[in-house]
């Protein structure tokens, strides 16, 4: 028995030259190809585990080929080493990653089964020199992408979308938050409990979040958890009413994210209770800046402008209370910066309009606040993290306070704890039953292969020792429901306590 095993994997070795030089590997034959859609924030966690499963002398590494900073696709092939449960080492495997639009396209387009646009692996051109758009990265392949997303005209004419079906996803909070009207993105429907239950849902690590605020917020200033979320809701917009001893520039200003992104789900969840509502309790719209040409909930409304790239509309903060729903956590971090150092902040909404936030407008700092996870940390620029129920701020970098800082940091031991509990449960989830697509597709559920991939996965993505070892693992907790806190050091120190169990609406539970 041990000999044939080892007759299989030696031939496998040899064959792996042969059938890794092709440069479109889908024409490897009997290669499993598992495609998983969704957030950014697990990337760097979900492509160590794939390298880990892979054999390293048979690897090879494509991306699309953007020029800018918006590529979005990466993908591994090698062939599986042993050890993976349900995958025969030696199984030629191609594993494609999609991050784009925030969580909820870890979750819709895998409950829908939609085709999605995708990496073009019939097209791709050898590279093999660093990518200055990817911190410098080499990829062996840079390729181009085929298929359509949801928001294009001829997304569900089968002749026309030859994109790529999801078989799995990834979110930073659980499929539940993501309903209408707040969490759902713009021009989508929720969608519905039957779609939601044919998912398998499977929690992966934990995500400190984060209060963040400009420096022209003084550091003595006490933020509670009602203060922050009613500046969110809108409900407190000038600083003034939290500490009358502020000068300058007293109006709020919200640095928030668009609806649908999953940063912004869990901020809805924890300040706003949605939507985890009750008869009883209820819960809060959060603020917007509305959406073709809308005001929102800003003071100055649209004061000019058309929407266009070169004239965007206009924003005047001046004018009082102001919401900025920015695409991505980058567009969050401008926003701060912007703010603090009173320069216009130019974005492209959700609707396709761009519009101008003219900070300029002031020659002093604004005070605005953030919607932002602790991933975020190490780009701090006019702003920092702040306590809750306290003053100061904290940089998760060091692990430290300011001086004379008070109240719950966000800290690593804090998360571990559960004393910091604005913390979200990054999951993975998979069909479990057939679904026909919007472009008629049957899509069988994930099985045999894929889905043993799949679990392997899921489970080493939320590893303790691969926490460990990210340059962000101050932010981050493995989770108890896979790994004891106390089995060894390196557990103890990455493990939570406690865990909701890959549902934000339910209560966090003390395991250990």
């Amino acid at each position: 028995m041990k000999l044939k095993h080892i007759t299989l994997a030696v031939a496998a070795t040899l064959a792996a030259p042969a059938a890794f030089a092709n440069i479109a590997p889908e024409s490897v034959p009997g290669v499993v190809k598992i495609v998983l859609s969704g957030a950014t924030a697990p990337d760097l966690f979900v492509e160590s585990a794939v390298k880990e499963m892979l054999d390293p002398a048979t690897l090879k590494t494509y991306r699309d080929n953007a020029t800018s900073l918006a590529f979005q696709h990466r993908a591994w092939y090698g062939l599986a080493k042993a050890g993976i449960p349900g995958v025969t080492a030696g199984t030629p495997i191609l594993f494609v990653k999609r991050s784009k639009g925030g969580s909820v396209w870890g979750v819709d387009p895998v409950a829908r089964a939609s085709r999605i646009e995708s990496i073009d692996f019939s097209a791709c051109a050898a590279s093999g020199v660093p990518l200055p758009n990817d911190s410098n990265r080499v990829y062996d392949y840079v390729c181009p992408v085929k298929g359509l997303d949801p928001d294009s005209p001829n997304f569900t004419n089968p002749a026309l979308n030859n994109g790529v079906v999801s078989d799995f996803g990834v979110s930073d909070v659980s499929p539940a938050l993501f309903k209408a009207p707040y969490n759902v993105e713009f021009g989508q429907s929720e969608l519905s409990s039957s779609e939601v239950a044919k998912l398998t849902i499977k929690p992966v690590n934990t995500l400190i979040m984060g209060l963040s605020a400009t420096n022209d917020v003084p550091l003595s200033t006490v933020i509670t958890r009602a203060d922050y979320g009613n500046m969110l809701m809108g409900n407190i917009q000038d600083w003034t009413q939290i500490d009358p001893n502020v000068t300058g520039n007293t109006q709020v200003v919200v640095c928030r994210r668009v609806n649908g992104s999953g940063t912004q789900s869990s901020y809805n969840w924890f300040f706003n209770n949605f939507p985890c509502e009750s008869a009883y309790s209820g819960s809060q719209a959060p603020a917007s800046m509305g959406v073709n040409g809308g005001g929102g909930d800003n003071a100055s409304g649209i004061v000019g402008g058309t929407g266009t790239s070169a004239d965007p509309y206009l924003i005047d903060p001046t004018a009082g209370f102001t919401v900025v729903n920015n695409s991505t956590s980058g567009d969050v971090r401008n926003c701060l910066k912007n703010a603090q150092n009173h320069t216009d902040h130019l974005i492209k909404g959700d609707d396709g309009n761009y519009y101008k936030i003219k900070f300029s407008n002031s020659s002093a700092p604004f005070k605005a606040v953030g919607v932002l996870s602790g991933d975020s940390y190490g780009t701090e620029n006019g702003w920092t993290y702040r306590n809750i129920y306290g003053a100061g701020s904290f940089s998760p970098a060091t692990q430290t306070g300011s001086v004379g800082a008070t109240g719950i940091a966000p800290s690593k031991a804090n998360l571990l704890n559960g004393a910091w509990d604005f913390a979200v449960e990054l999951t993975m989830q998979y069909r479990t039953a057939n679904v026909t697509n919007p472009q008629g597709d049957v899509i069988a559920p994930l099985t045999g292969v894929k889905q043993a991939f799949a679990d392997e996965l899921i489970k080493r993505a939320g590893d303790p020792a691969k926490i460990a070892l990210n340059s962000k693992k101050n932010v981050y907790a493995a989770l108890p429901d896979y790994y004891n806190p106390y089995a060894n050091p390196t557990n103890e120190a990455h493990v939570a306590l406690g865990s909701h169990k890959g549902n934000m609406c339910k209560p966090l539970v003390r395991k250990y």
